[in-house]
């Protein structure tokens, strides 16, 4: 009989129809929590315990930097296929999609790595809201991370900025980790992606910081160091302070308002609408010629080269020249590398382009052989030239290409 009862009780503690006093006290601890932001966080219980969050709502005229979040609204169809250079994105939908942004314990990623703060941004009706989980405890991952996958399954696609090589893969980790099943999209855009196939020509860096300033006029003032956030959030575990913790929750809000502004930034860049720099018609010219958009794409590659910037220009004529050539426009590729040639440009690839056509073409050896003495002197005048991609244009492989000339010019 007491056997039976003991087991009855065991039963029922473990299906939770009647808790122990230690289970009881924890339940009251947890409910006892401090509400940092009173009246917009909130505890929920999940399967695995008890998990708090933050929900914040902004109107979507709210103005963050130059731009209103509204912006992303204009953001439907298949043009951020572009930038990103991932054709499943024919029909994006804001609407459908859910930023994320993490603040974690280490920028190395691992198995040691915790997300103690998850940002998600979805457009709700007329307004932006912004969900913020906080890991109060450790022992909470499991049901933060469960709530978690339960709001990011309902949207079709997930926007990150550099959170294929971090953000990802550290919540995938760590719900494994946890025993659970993994966030995994459908669609996943980054940001940090598309920044740098735009405009990475402009800007000598595509930092969420540098491109809040360059692009979307912001610029944090208090803004918490991003170096510090760990050691705040240890802070916080250790020793219960708290004062600081509001400001990592401010950097992921003002994190996650940037991404929502560059999408518009880098959709309305993708259809040309703003073109603010040579760079961005170069950088859109190659997208469209790699994408097959060749009308396009010579039309981008023609106002760059018009442009006020005359590396920029060069390398526009240069990126046409190369596209003719492949397109046997003979003619239209000649003259850009004759000219390029006349004008003394420091890069070597239309001195080199133009040698080949001699040799082959005119079987003007000569001819073939000064313009590749030409780039050798070029190329030896400007070594740390970035514009030196091709194996082609390296010092052995020009000088072998000068001395099978002078062989076939002198056997």
């Amino acid at each position: 009989m007491k056997r039976d009862l003991g087991s009855r009780l065991s039963m029922m503690q473990t299906t939770g129809e009647i808790k122990t006093g230690k289970q009881v006290a924890e339940e009251h601890e947890v409910n006892k929590f401090i509400s940092f932001f009173p009246g917009e966080d909130r505890v929920e219980e999940t399967p695995f315990g008890f998990c708090y969050f933050r929900e914040l709502q902004f109107p979507l005229d709210h103005i963050h930097g130059n731009y209103e979040l509204s912006g992303i609204l204009s953001c439907c169809g298949s043009e951020l296929s572009l930038p990103s250079r991932d054709s499943s994105f024919k029909n994006f939908n804001p609407r459908e999609a859910i930023f994320l942004d993490l603040e974690t314990t280490g920028l190395a990623g691992g198995t040691g790595t915790w997300a103690f703060l998850i940002g998600l941004g979805t457009l709700r009706n007329e307004d932006f809201i912004l969900r913020q989980y906080f890991l109060r405890k450790p022992k909470e991952e499991k049901a933060m991370l469960t709530h978690l996958n339960q709001t990011v399954a309902d949207y079709q696609t997930l926007i990150t900025f550099n959170g294929k090589l971090f953000d990802l893969p550290l919540l995938q980790t760590r719900q494994l980790l946890a025993g659970i099943s993994v966030c995994e999209p459908d669609q996943h855009l980054d940001l940090l992606q598309c920044a740098r196939s735009l405009w990475r020509k402009r800007l000598a860096s595509r930092s969420l910081n540098s491109l809040e300033r360059t692009l979307l006029g912001l610029d944090r003032r208090d803004d918490i160091p991003g170096a510090e956030i760990p050691g705040v959030y240890f802070d916080y575990l250790k020793k219960g302070k708290t004062g600081r913790i509001k400001k990592v929750f401010e950097h992921n809000v003002l994190d996650i308002l940037s991404m929502v502004t560059l999408l518009g930034k880098v959709y309305h860049t993708a259809v040309g609408s703003c073109l603010k720099h040579p760079a961005e018609a170069l950088a859109l010219g190659c997208l469209c010629l790699e994408e097959g958009k060749t009308e396009q794409g010579v039309s981008y590659l023609r106002e760059a080269a018009e442009g006020n910037i005359e590396t920029l220009a060069e390398e526009a004529n240069l990126e046409l020249s190369l596209h003719f050539k492949r397109e046997g426009k003979w003619e239209e590729a000649v003259a850009i590398w004759q000219e390029s040639v006349k004008n003394n440009h420091i890069n070597p690839r239309a001195y080199i382009e133009l040698a080949k056509y001699y040799e082959h073409h005119c079987h003007d050896y000569q001819a073939a052989l000064q313009l590749t003495e030409k780039a050798i002197a070029v190329t030896r005048l400007n070594p740390g030239n970035q514009l030196i991609k091709n194996k082609d244009l390296r010092p052995e492989a020009l000088h072998h290409r000068s001395n099978r000339l002078k062989r076939r010019l002198w056997p």
